[in-house]
């Protein structure tokens, strides 16, 4: 390590330590600045944070009511079993609990609006009032509308203190909460933890009185939450930036002798930026990050990590110091390999949890800024020996536009802004590098000049590897501005000519395509409203809420325990050892692609995709999910014959098999239509070209399948366990309503309907399964209220539940190179 990068090492040592804290600035000073102690821009805000808190207390709220209007039995008994453990209190004790708690009602908001009328804070006062009375409101609301229910048992009653027994009230929790927290952003740390727990111990207070049960505590709370953030989303929040004054101290504290700051840029981007005027005369370039630049950040690499498969963003670290400590040491292992970039000066931390990077001042300017024409080969040259330099490190910049490369007065780039790169990067991400540059450079110099600029550096072989993320999705929001798809086109036909190869195909980089969504998104709001509506709404619902949550399990459990079946199944088709905890994986990762593509087409490519991964040659794995499709309608035929025929012995009338004759006669029209396709040059060519080849191949893995008996129980006896857990699910779902469906009529009607929803151009049969599976069981007498609560409970277990899951093994699949 050179001298250099030892001494900012060691100057390093002790910066970001919380017991020290920064030095104020001297007033008798007088060649250091006075520096503002209000922080830069906007006096109020929205802040990222808020609209984080708005969503989870929203999906808190939502979810709440579910539970509490469908799983009414259990959020009694809940409440119930929490009031008889209140009661094992002495009474008095209780009351006097309930008597402080009620003059904490009384007292504590006297108080909150005597302190801000006596402050004049008017603005303050109205915020809390109005957030008080829209909490107030919303919990009103909603016990209105599902009726939370009254006290439970054991609960104090009577008049015989300060106040009625039911005061505080849930509205009242709703106000305090709401209230609570549009007041948070002006309190101080202290101030803030200290008004959590005052609230807490007034939940356990009244959950100790038995005023409320403990479902409709929480769901007041969750509104409250909502009310408060969603107000602080409509009209902002106080600036909570760090001010100049706190920068300077922090940055004295750190080793730099500041004696001025000069503010770049206070809003946008993800951070604030300042120069510095240093004792020496010199200038540093100081970038300050808050809480609230990192919340924006982690809403933007959830959304990209949720639109687009493996984004290549490095994970957000716990704090905002560790992600200036991660653009730090970039910097550092830049330098170290030779790459024109910045010199680090020092890292700091500030009282309120924001940090701040101080770097060398370049006197430069940036690329993007440079009018049409002004860049000449020999600088754009330049710019692709730093990027192959940084690239040569195993490094990739993560966000390499023209706009976060320097040109100095004497012609040399600079890279900057490394807060994004990641090291021990693939070659995809580099290749992303690539693109952006590419595609921001040509906007400025010209498609021919930058394509030629860079070939001369990266060489054919990487450049036409790049041509596959010349698409908007692989650019970054201001690239896809500057830029437009017929100048992507444009580079990706320059490159082909210039390398003398043909385009490759553009790289698939979303995840999940906006009318797959909005497709399952409204077909899921057609069938789930439709089909209660069809079969009597008020009477699912009940049937709903007097559920046995038991036998749910049960459909849960069963529901697992398909995807350990076809794990074994799939291990069965190849002649390859699986891991099997890999395998099990890769089918929960299935279902989830599989609510994405219908006809389960991605979850057939993703297992041929893991089967490669694992070292079975690709025929051979085409070959081995062929086999486990087959093995598994084989089964499924033999199934439905056999149940069918049990339930017809079982009910005597309903469910038979196909007479003899009719069964001749659909196999000789079926024959006959082979017959005619066969006669025509198109159906040999198909024949010969597709159906031999296949079957040649199929009866090859056939024959060695024979030669395996564990294989064959394997493949067999998994798609046999996929088949008898789904109908388990069912029956277990059917019988949490008492539907009174037999087990064989449910295997039976479970098994047709698949087939019906086997031929749906929905995923995962989507709608037609569960239209298919109320008719049928309506039309075996069952009640259509609790069918349709039957088929609904069953397709939440076995469709909608694994999602999640699914979505998990998908990522670790991913991150282990499975995939």
């Amino acid at each position: 390590m050179s001298e250099e990068v030892v001494g900012h090492a060691r100057g390093l040592d002790g910066r970001l330590r919380r017991d020290e804290r920064p030095e104020s600035v001297d007033p008798r000073d007088t060649s250091a600045q006075r520096f503002d102690d209000r922080p830069p821009g906007e006096r109020y805000y929205r802040h990222p944070g808020d609209v984080v808190g708005l969503a989870l207390w929203t999906t808190a709220t939502v979810l709440l009511v579910v539970f509490i209007e469908v799983a009414t039995r259990t959020s009694t008994g809940l409440s119930d079993d929490l009031g008889r453990a209140a009661t094992s209190l002495p009474r008095p004790a209780r009351q006097l609990v309930l008597a402080f708690l009620q003059l904490a009602v009384l007292a504590a908001p006297l108080a909150v609006v005597v302190m801000l009328v006596w402050q004049r804070r008017w603005r303050r006062l109205l915020i809390a009032v109005t957030a008080a009375a829209s909490g107030a409101a919303v919990v009103f609301a909603l016990n209105a509308l599902i009726d939370l229910g009254p006290t439970v048992s054991g609960a104090l009653t009577g008049g015989d203190w300060l106040l009625p027994a039911d005061i505080p009230s849930l509205p009242m929790v709703g106000a305090a909460i709401a209230s609570t927290t549009v007041g948070k952003p002006w309190m101080s740390r202290p101030w803030r933890r200290a008004a959590d727990r005052v609230l807490l111990v007034a939940l356990v207070g009244m959950a100790v009185a038995g005023t409320a049960g403990a479902p409709a505590l929480l769901l007041a709370v969750a509104a409250g939450g909502a009310v408060g953030t969603g107000l602080l989303v409509a009209i902002g929040a106080p600036n909570r930036r760090p001010s100049p004054s706190a920068v300077a101290a922090a940055l004295r504290a750190g080793g730099l002798d500041v004696r001025g700051l000069q503010l770049q840029r206070a809003v946008g981007g993800r951070a604030q930026l300042y120069q510095a005027t240093l004792g020496d005369e010199t200038t540093a370039y100081v970038k300050v990050y808050g809480q609230d630049s990192r919340d924006a950040d982690v809403l933007y690499r959830g959304y990209r990590r949720t639109v687009l498969r493996e984004p290549g963003d490095c994970r957000p670290a716990a704090s905002v110091a560790r992600d200036v400590e991660h653009e730090a040491l970039m910097l550092l292992l830049a330098r170290r390999s030779s790459v024109r970039s910045p010199e680090l000066r020092a890292i700091v931390e500030l009282p309120d949890g924001s940090a701040a990077l101080a770097i060398d001042d370049i006197a430069g300017c940036r690329l993007d800024a440079f009018a049409p024409g002004e860049l000449d080969i020999d600088v754009l040259e330049r710019v692709w020996l730093e990027v192959a330099a940084l690239h040569r490190t195993g490094m990739a910049h993560g966000a390499l536009r023209a706009a976060n490369v320097l040109v100095t007065a004497h012609g040399r780039p600079v890279v900057i802004d490394l807060g994004a790169a990641t090291t021990s990067a693939p070659s995809r991400l580099q290749a992303i590098d690539r693109a952006e540059l590419l595609a921001s450079l040509a906007v400025v110099a010209g498609v021919g000049p930058t394509v030629t600029a860079a070939r001369r550096v990266v060489g054919d072989d990487e450049l036409a590897a790049t041509v596959p993320y010349l698409q908007p999705l692989a650019l970054s929001a201001a690239t896809r501005k500057q830029t437009s798809k017929s100048l992507l086109g444009e580079l990706r036909t320059e490159i082909a000519a210039a390398t003398e190869t043909e385009p490759a195909p553009l790289e698939r980089l979303v995840r999940v395509r906006p009318r797959t969504a909005i497709l399952v998104v409204t077909l899921a709001a057609a069938f789930y409203v439709l089909l209660p509506q069809l079969a009597d709404v008020d009477e699912s619902v009940r049937a709903l809420r007097s559920a046995d949550w038991g036998w749910l399990a049960g459909a849960v459990a069963l529901s697992l325990l398909t995807y350990g079946g076809a794990a074994v199944a799939l291990a069965g088709g190849v002649d390859v050892r699986l891991p099997l905890a890999a395998t099990m994986h890769a089918q929960l990762a299935s279902s989830f692609v599989n609510r994405v593509t219908p006809a389960k087409v991605g979850g057939l490519a993703l297992n041929v995709r893991f089967l490669q991964k694992a070292g079975v040659d690709p025929a051979v794995a085409v070959t081995g999910i062929g086999l486990n499709v087959v093995a598994g309608g084989i089964i499924h035929i033999l199934l439905l014959v056999a149940f069918f025929a049990w339930a017809g012995q079982d009910t005597g009338t309903g469910f038979s098999v196909p007479a003899g004759s009719t069964t001749l006669v659909v196999i000789a029209v079926v024959l006959a239509l082979i017959g005619v396709a066969m006669a025509t040059r198109w159906g040999r060519r198909f024949w010969q070209r597709y159906v031999v080849r296949f079957l040649t191949r199929a009866l090859a893995s056939v024959a060695a399948l024979a030669r395996s008996p564990g294989r064959l129980a394997a493949l067999t006896g998994g798609s046999l366990c996929v088949t008898l857990a789904y109908i388990g699910a069912l029956v277990c779902a059917m019988a949490a309503f008492d539907a009174g469906a037999s087990f064989a009529q449910v295997g039976a009607v479970y098994l047709g309907s698949s087939l019906i929803a086997a031929a749906a151009p929905t995923p995962g049969g989507l709608g037609a399964m569960e239209a298919a599976l109320v008719a049928g069981f309506t039309a075996v007498g069952t009640d259509p209220a609790l069918a349709v609560a039957g088929v609904l409970s069953y397709r939440l277990a076995t469709f909608w539940l694994p999602i999640l899951p699914g979505w998990l093994s998908f990522q670790l699949l991913e991150r282990r190179g499975y995939l």
